[in-house]
């Protein structure tokens, strides 16, 4: 490589050269950029819009108007800040304040020249000050200076009034104009250079986050006097700003501090600044309050509700408003968005009260985060529901007596006993083609007070469900039977066990009712034998009433059945292949008396107690 294209290689830049081939390390990207950003609609709200905006062009704006507010904080007599943009594409931004007119002992330059012309010159370098302002490096203004056609300085510190004006990236400057001035003022103008933003000029989206800036300024400064435009702009506190975001803001303040909480419905969100200027990127700061917040809330939900929340759970569902004073702040770059100094360094502290805590609590914040959990946790059973469904498609169903036919399944019956003494008797008398049997142990699970998650948690159900062919959530369609038929022992036990199966269908499938598949068998409760003849009795008050018409009852054989498994084998026979049925009708006088025996309350099962 020859030593001219080894030159040519490695080179050396001023400083100017350096900011113009490389932005992004001084004002952020100077490409076009897309994203949902906060905006002003014609009612005053801020609602988030989708815009495309050059940052860089922006950040040269902010550098002033900072140095306005930033001179604010030192200077009491700083009121009042006023901007405007001309139809040549001028952007002036004038304060009551002033710059010294004097000639700096050392660098033999006017002071006002010296911290717009250069890159390391300002009034933010004594570290052993206590600085309320944004401005950190001394280059910012410069720079707005150097991406620049033109910029002009104008200002008065009450002696004297300086005027000075740069051209053509700060390459070329005029000769300095000072005279005698009472006045107290400082006013620059720049015309941005455009093209190096890829714009043409200065569109009505970009007039717009202009003009928010300004309205942001104002909200964190309620002692200044904030023009846009002739616009005017004035917020007695902070949480009038907040409103504009959002319904419900919680609000609190102390000496440095203005914090806000409010539901959101779009996840975690934060609107917060440091020394009036908009933290984008959130920080040290942001984290210090919500954090707080957070772990109070969170404390208070597990000692109320017994539920223990991840913090962002909780997060996910505040959006935080935090206006703070830092003491000499650092930041991430120079573009200011993310605060990095430690809470230790912030030269003030808050702590959030209990009061906004307790309110917090109270508020549609909280009630977002307990109707999420319920709605998570509805997923999760619906998730677990799917899966059992397609469990249910392949598993094998070990206790089910199943009805041989491939086809015309709805022909088929499926037989419900209570206990498995029935199904050596069912074996012999059943049609094996349509006819199946499901022997139930034990007492059947009382379903209506009990969430999807419990009741799945039963192999019984589960068994029941994949033998017929239902799905839970799912209309009860393409089932393996078409008929239902339940039979339990003739006593109070074989009748609370039929009313909970049936309760069962109908908090899941009640439609079963209506195409009348579902079926209750009576089973003999006493059984009268003479010679060839037999009677079967389905109730005590059916058998006294044929008993008390008799003259030779002794020569009747009376037997009580103790239930299915004291049938003998033409009983059997008897209730399988003609059983005598009762279709249930599921109306609402049947409704109201499944809710009265099975639901949460229990005052109507002890009046129905007492009535007997």
């Amino acid at each position: 490589m020859s030593v001219k294209e080894i030159s040519k290689k490695y080179q050396l830049l001023d400083e100017v050269e350096h900011v113009l081939k490389r932005p992004g390390m001084y004002i952020g990207s100077t490409k076009p950029h897309q994203s949902a950003e906060w905006l002003q609609n014609e009612e005053g709200k801020f609602v988030k819009t989708d815009i495309e905006y050059n940052p860089g062009f922006l950040k040269l704006f902010d550098e002033i108007v900072s140095n306005s507010v930033d001179e604010s904080k030192r200077n009491p007599n700083l009121n009042q800040i006023e901007v405007k943009i001309s139809d040549k594409g001028e952007i002036s931004i004038w304060d009551n304040g002033g710059i010294p007119v004097i000639i700096h002992a050392e660098v033999g330059m006017y002071i006002p020249e010296m911290i717009f012309s250069n890159l390391r010159a300002g009034s933010n370098f004594d570290d052993n000050e206590s600085r309320q302002g944004a401005g950190t490096n001394g280059v910012g203004s410069t720079l707005t200076n150097i991406f620049s056609n033109k910029f002009r300085i104008q200002t008065s510190d009450g002696k004297n009034e300086f005027d000075q004006t740069f051209e053509n990236n700060m390459s070329k400057k005029s000769t300095p104009k000072t005279k005698p001035s009472d006045k107290n003022y400082t006013q620059i103008t720049y015309q941005p250079d455009l093209e190096r933003f890829g714009m043409e000029s200065i569109d009505e989206t970009h007039i717009k986050m202009l003009r928010k800036r300004m309205v942001d300024i104002a909200a964190c400064n309620p002692g200044l006097k904030v023009t846009f435009n002739k616009e005017k702009f004035k917020f007695r506190t902070f949480k009038e700003y907040a409103d504009l975001y959002t319904e419900g803001t919680l609000y609190e303040r102390s000496e440095n501090w203005e914090i806000g909480i409010a539901p959101s419905s779009n996840g975690y969100q934060t609107i917060s600044y440091v020394n009036s200027v908009e933290t984008k990127d959130a920080g040290t700061h942001v984290n210090f309050i919500q954090g707080q917040i957070v772990d109070k809330l969170r404390q208070m939900i597990w000692k109320k509700h017994k539920v223990d929340i991840k913090p962002n759970d909780i997060r996910n569902h505040m959006m935080i408003f935090v206006n703070s004073t830092i003491i000499n702040p650092a930041f991430s770059s120079q573009t200011k968005e993310k605060l990095i100094t430690e809470p230790k360094d912030f030269g003030s502290t808050h702590v959030v009260t209990d009061k906004l805590i307790k309110t917090a609590f109270q508020s549609e914040i909280v009630a977002s985060i307990l109707d999420w959990i319920d709605r998570k946790k509805e997923a999760e059973e619906r998730a677990q529901l799917r899966k059992l469904n397609k469990n249910l498609s392949t598993a094998k169903i070990l206790k089910l007596i199943d009805a041989k036919s491939r086809d015309k399944r709805e022909l088929c019956t499926l037989g419900i006993f209570e206990g498995m003494s029935a199904l050596s008797a069912v074996r012999k008398f059943r049609d094996a083609q349509t006819f199946g049997a499901f022997p139930l142990k034990g007492k059947f699970l009382n379903v209506s007070e009990l969430k999807n998650s419990q009741i799945i948690g039963s192999e019984e159900v589960i068994h029941l469900m994949g033998s017929i062919g239902l799905r839970l959530g799912e209309e009860p369609e393409n089932l393996r039977y078409g008929k239902i038929l339940i039979y339990t022992d003739a006593d109070p036990d074989g009748d609370a066990i039929a009313s909970l199966l049936i309760n069962f269908f109908d908090k899941f499938w009640p439609e079963l009712f209506d195409q009348n598949r579902i079926y209750k068998v009576l089973t003999p409760l006493v059984v009268a034998k003479k010679g060839k003849e037999i009677l079967y009795f389905y109730s005590n008050d059916e058998y006294s009433q044929w008993e008390t018409k008799q003259t030779d009852i002794k020569k009747w054989d009376i037997e009580y059945k103790k239930g299915l498994a004291s049938l003998e084998d033409y009983e059997y026979e008897e209730i399988i292949k003609n059983p005598r049925l009762v279709r249930i009708k599921n109306d609402k006088l049947y409704r109201e008396s499944l809710k009265s025996w099975f639901g949460g309350d229990s005052a109507p099962r002890k009046e129905a107690l007492l009535k007997k």
